[in-house]
């Protein structure tokens, strides 16, 4: 089996690994998963761990940003489904304007302003959950990094790009 094979296995390994952590505190702490917004963020997280909305700060900024855009919608509109489409929008804004762009984190602010919730849920499961969810991540990544090298994390499936591929064609070259 290809090296990068195994990496995208690993990665996957680590997806499913962080959604049932997920699920059990979920249970622990009797929260409705439905009311958790963590999935989308683990398979990025977890799947493509060096792009930039997979990192600590998109991660964790992101989800507070995005709660920020929701209860900005809710005490200007109300909840419902207007209230819900502006905080999303708020939330892009907001996580544009400062590098923080997570885009699974738009769920936060569409909860929010959908079902009016309280700002106890930002710090549990939201606040809580991104700083684990980026533990988890980090040290997932971390594993990996000790497990295969760069050419071949660099060729695991990413976001391609033209400078994505130039760089990997450096690496190649440095690395036969």
């Amino acid at each position: 089996m290809s090296r990068v094979y195994l990496i995208a296995l690993y990665r996957s390994v680590g997806a499913g690994t962080a959604i049932g952590i997920m699920e059990a505190l979920a249970i622990l702490a009797a929260e409705p998963m439905v009311r958790v917004p963590f999935v989308t963020s683990i398979v990025l997280a977890m799947a493509l761990p060096d792009s930039e909305p997979a990192q600590p700060r998109a991660i964790i900024g992101g989800h507070m940003l995005s709660c920020l855009g929701g209860f900005m919608a809710l005490y200007t509109v109300g909840p419902g489904e207007t209230s819900s489409a502006i905080a999303v929008g708020l939330a892009t804004l907001l996580m544009m304007a400062t590098r923080t762009l997570h885009p699974p984190a738009g769920i936060d602010a569409f909860l929010v302003a959908s079902y009016g919730l309280t700002i106890d849920w930002v710090f549990n499961p939201v606040l809580i959950g991104a700083v684990l969810l980026t533990g988890f991540a980090l040290a997932w990544r971390w594993g990996e990094r000790r497990m295969f090298s760069a050419p071949d994390r660099a060729a695991a499936p990413q976001l391609w790009s033209t400078e994505r591929i130039r760089k990997l064609k450096q690496l190649w070259r440095a690395h036969p």
